[in-house]
């Protein structure tokens, strides 16, 4: 293989080296942060439950215009501990749906003081009234029963998989969830392989494939860090529209997390691909010129 030929085939796969470096990372990045426990504690330190506490509470305060139930008839019944148990049991589920491919089938924990202050609410209510407590009375408290489980588990569902559910999203997201391993491995064999290739081609001087793999990282590690350093800089994803608090605060954080990340990778990508360089100049120097001695003076 002549010099042109070696030449061009080294720069082509070294440009193949480059984008699958990049994805690389970013396929390894969302193995690793997209788990369970990774979104657990990022609701954790991100102190969601608190929020949620302020915004349900908020919510029963201004339902009791319509309803006539006291806001304490349910926060009473609900503290931080239950939202988090809530926000954990979302979690699950949804990883649960994932990996099986099926729809979200959520079931919130069972609440007794929150049930027996709605029975309670109602009881005193139809006797105080005189009402007669029938099946439309029985039906009537199962209902709102129901409608506390729902109301509480929407403000608890911080990552909106039932919304993605409904809509559909979450199905063919399990089908790239379940194969986000083998995913992973192929991306990680394609660069091995192209570093292989590269040995190869250049073959006759292996130590130019070193060169090459410098230069595809130096390159890889300037195009995704320079975007990725601009969206946390400006704090791109604080400009997102999202009304409730505590959804914000995680998607944002796990956005900020993310990305954080990636640019470390991007700048050990920077680092590795100077290092190879220079110790390509050094190492090519001195294959050159063997024989070199200091001038003496």
């Amino acid at each position: 293989m002549n010099k042109a030929s070696t030449y061009l085939l080294s720069l082509i796969f070294s440009v193949f080296l480059v984008f699958l470096m990049i994805a690389g990372s970013a396929v390894l990045l969302f193995d690793i942060n997209f788990t369970p426990n990774k979104l657990k504690k990022l609701a954790d330190k991100k102190d969601t439950e608190s929020k949620i506490y302020t915004e349900i509470d908020k919510y029963y305060s201004d339902k009791y215009n319509t309803t006539g139930i006291p806001a304490d008839v349910y926060m009473s019944a609900v503290d931080k501990e239950y939202i988090k148990l809530c926000e954990y049991s979302y979690i699950d589920c949804a990883f649960e749906s994932l990996k099986s491919g099926t729809k979200l089938s959520m079931t919130l924990p069972k609440n007794n003081d929150l049930e027996e202050n709605i029975d309670s609410f109602f009881n005193d209510f139809a006797e105080k009234n005189n009402y007669e407590k029938d099946e439309n009375f029985d039906a009537k408290l199962a209902v709102s029963r129901e409608n506390a489980y729902s109301s509480i588990g929407s403000f608890c569902d911080i990552y909106k998989f039932s919304s993605m559910s409904e809509h559909g999203v979450l199905t063919p997201l399990s089908k790239v969830y379940t194969l986000r391993m083998i995913m992973t491995a192929a991306v990680i064999a394609a660069n091995i392989v192209i570093i292989l290739l590269l040995i190869a081609i250049n073959r006759k001087k292996k130590i130019t494939a070193m060169y090459w793999c410098g230069i595809s990282s130096l390159i890889a590690g300037i195009i995704g860090s320079v975007p990725s350093i601009y969206l946390t800089a400006t704090r791109f994803y604080d400009s997102f529209s999202i009304k409730q608090a505590p959804v914000f605060a995680v998607f944002t954080g796990a956005m900020y997390k993310y990305t954080e990340a990636f640019i470390a990778v991007m700048i050990a990508f920077i680092v590795v691909g100077i290092s190879l360089i220079v110790t390509y100049g050094v190492i090519h120097d001195k294959k050159k010129y063997p024989n070199t001695k200091p001038t003496e003076i």
